[in-house]
């Protein structure tokens, strides 16, 4: 399974809960790699939900591109929903 397709979708078809819902992803670089090693954590509440990625810019990248073509479409979408009722 490739985790990144799996983000990509998740966000292309998002479940209802993040439909409406604003989200916020977070990248937090650690001094110590070894330490400290990657992980992703998902907070969801009432009307935000945050990704907090750790030590993966790669990830943070590609999930902050995935949600902005993802808003980018929808604000399309609702554009030519406006220019059809004009």
């Amino acid at each position: 399974m490739n985790i990144f397709k799996s983000f990509e979708t998740f966000l292309k078809e998002p479940l209802s809960i993040l439909k409406d819902n604003f989200i916020q992803i977070v990248s937090i670089q650690t001094g110590n790699i070894f330490e400290n090693k990657p992980s992703v954590d998902v907070s969801i509440t009432k009307d935000k939900t945050q990704i907090t990625v750790v030590n993966n810019e790669k990830l943070y990248n590609l999930l902050s591109l995935v949600n902005y073509k993802a808003n980018q479409k929808k604000l399309n979408e609702k554009e030519d929903t406006t220019n059809k009722v004009s």
